[in-house]
């Protein structure tokens, strides 16, 4: 009885175990954290989630990368060149020289059929050039256009 009364005595004054209990109740805490997040976010994810499945879904995925099924049109770009304004201004800065250099170098992109850099922009580029040097006189209304 007495080793009984000394193991007993021995377990309550030792603070081996305290450190585990402390542990224990930390993790607990975590893990309750964790799944209040799991409970408020979950929604907004499966929200979210949802929406991008019917964005993926519906795209159209082109087949291949053949010309445009469509001409060009006049400030088709102006996201990308500022617009026909700001091209002008542009352009209304360049010396008679500087003017007719840059329509040249341009006019391989005056009736293109492909999109993208550099034939969004300089197809733009080329028409306002001409419109300026028409403005000037330095082109007749009347030459061809590149082909």
């Amino acid at each position: 009885m007495s080793k009984l009364r000394n193991t007993t005595a021995h377990f309550l004054l030792s603070e081996d175990g305290a450190v585990t209990v402390d542990w224990v109740v930390l993790t607990a805490a975590l893990v309750g954290l964790g799944l209040a997040v799991m409970a408020v976010v979950s929604s907004g994810v499966e929200d979210l989630s949802g929406d991008i499945n019917t964005q993926l879904v519906s795209q159209e995925i082109a087949s291949s990368f053949g010309a445009l099924s469509a001409p060009f049109e006049r400030n088709q770009w102006d996201s990308r060149t500022g617009g026909e304004a700001a091209l002008e201004a542009w352009m209304a800065n360049f010396d008679d020289q500087n003017l007719l250099t840059h329509m040249t170098n341009q006019a391989q992109y005056a009736n293109t059929a492909q999109t993208g850099h550099p034939y969004d922009t300089y197809h733009d580029e080329f028409w306002v050039a001409r419109d300026e040097a028409i403005s000037r006189g330095l082109v007749d209304q009347d030459d061809p256009i590149p082909s």
